[in-house]
Order: C-alpha cells, then structure tokens, then sequence
C-alpha cells in the first residue's frame, strides 16, 4: 500500500524526518515490527540461555559451535550473498514495473496523430485516453484493494 506524505513534506522543517519516521500507516517500522520482534525475542532467549542457564561444558560447546559456523561463512563473503538478492529483488521490481501499462505515451501519440481543433477530433482524442485510463483501472483493480472498493464492477469504472 502507497501512503502519500507529500502534503508534509511540502515545506522543509528541520524535525520533519523524526515526524515521518514516527509515523505509523505506511512506515518503514509497520513493515518490519513483526520480523523486527521475532528476532529480538529469539537473541534474547539465547542470550538468557546461554548467560544464566548453561554450564561451562556447554558454554564451550556452544562457542565451538558458533565457531565453526563463522568458520563457513568465509567460503561464500555474505556482501556478495546480499548483492545477488537485491539484484533478483530490483529485476523483479523493475520488470513489474515495466509490465504496468502507461497511458502517457499514448495519451502523446493520440494528440499528435488525431488532428483537428473540431468537435470530432476532441472527442475522439478524448475517448482514445478514456478508454485507456479504463484499462489502466481494470488492471488495477486487480492489483490493489482500495481500488478494487473504489470501482467493484465494471459499470462503476464506466460511470466515473
């Protein structure tokens, strides 16, 4: 979901990232809060494990353990791991991306080959983009629920 902030962000104020990052409907924190606790939980029940629980046999153990894993990381760098996945993540972004048809490209060759300043010409121009904003909202009806509320049927999307 798209949150727009560009009503806040208007004007420059020296707290106003503090006041977007404070923000909760469409924050970066909504988005990672539950991954976010998740592992904090998880460090510490190991940390109170390990700290309070454990023996020095198995305080050994575990570091051996531990070891040896950081050990492995070293035959595949974690940074080139990393790069490889924002890589597919990005392509995948840009080629959605690129799929999502644009009417403005249309909407230009529609007024430059449709000549005429008559009724006939405006009209035509007209519905050339209408029908195109149509397809765009049919398209994203289905990619979005908010605009799937706004237009429910296809004669709503007709009718605005």
């Amino acid at each position: 979901m798209t949150v727009s902030y560009n009503h806040q962000v208007a004007t420059s104020k020296p707290y106003l990232i503090l006041k977007l990052l404070a923000r909760w409907k469409g924050s970066v924190w909504k988005a990672v809060s539950l991954e976010l606790g998740i592992w904090i939980i998880a460090y510490y029940t190991i940390f109170c494990i390990y700290r309070f629980w454990m023996g020095d046999y198995s305080k050994k153990k575990f570091e051996d353990f531990i070891r040896f894993f950081q050990g492995s990381m070293s035959y595949i760098p974690l940074d080139f791991m990393l790069s490889f996945f924002v890589t597919i993540v990005v392509n995948r972004w840009s080629t959605i991306f690129q799929n999502l048809g644009m009417i403005d490209n249309i909407a230009l060759f529609a007024s430059n080959y449709i000549k005429g300043n008559d009724e006939r010409g405006r009209n035509l121009r007209r519905n050339v983009v209408r029908y195109c904003c149509l397809s765009q909202a049919m398209v994203f009806r289905d990619l979005n629920m908010q605009v799937r509320r706004r237009f429910p049927t296809f004669e709503d999307s007709c009718r605005s």
